[in-house]
């Protein structure tokens, strides 16, 4: 298979899951912002109030956006370019839907679009560039890891007072603790093993 006709592909892929994922992420992410969480809810709709706040948390949309950085890349370039794509796709998914979901998103000054747009492209080329760069090194997810505390320390100890809440830090947490393992283990298994001396190996 020909440079072009892979490169050809990798687009094809590239953009099936940037509309798939992209419309899924910005669907949920509206439905986050309109979530009322008053009182006893049913198992049916907390699980779609964890998922939909998850998947419009800050870190989710790195992670997505340094899986396509990873996955979809074969230089630097095309994993910013890819990651910034596909986040400005999803973006506008979520201002188109939240449009016809809400009535006031009409009134939304231009500045802010501006604003959500730019922030968006620029989490979008970090993420993909992090995501290209995680297959040399596993240690540039210290800076995911950082990106967890952070939005830890975001959502308060307020949001420790609610099922959903309580259900997204724990996720937090766990996906703290798993990077640390990773990165304890990936450290452990890249150091050199202590040859013995020929005398001592017999």
């Amino acid at each position: 298979m020909g440079d072009k006709q892979v490169q050809k592909r990798g687009w094809k892929h590239f953009t099936i899951f940037t509309i798939i994922v992209g419309l899924i992420v910005g669907t949920t992410s509206v439905i986050s912002d309109n979530l009322f969480l008053l009182g006893d809810i049913s198992f049916t709709k907390f699980v779609i109030s964890y998922l939909s706040i998850m998947i419009n948390s800050l870190p989710m949309w790195f992670i997505l956006a340094m899986f396509v950085g990873y996955t979809f890349s074969r230089s630097l370039k095309e994993a910013a370019l890819f990651a910034v794509i596909y986040t400005i796709v999803t973006i506008t998914f979520y201002f188109v839907i939240g449009y016809f979901y809400d009535d006031n998103a009409i009134s939304t000054p231009i500045t802010t679009y501006v604003e959500w747009y730019g922030a968006s492209a620029l989490g979008g080329l970090i993420g993909g560039v992090i995501g290209f760069f995680l297959r040399k090194t596993p240690f540039v997810l210290l800076i995911l890891l950082a990106g967890l505390l952070l939005q830890l320390y975001i959502n308060g100890m307020s949001s420790w007072n609610n099922i959903i809440g309580i259900s997204q830090n724990i996720t937090f947490c766990l996906m703290i603790l798993s990077i640390l393992i990773y990165l304890v283990t990936s450290k452990i298994s890249s150091c050199p093993k202590t040859q013995l001396p020929n005398s001592m190996s017999r």
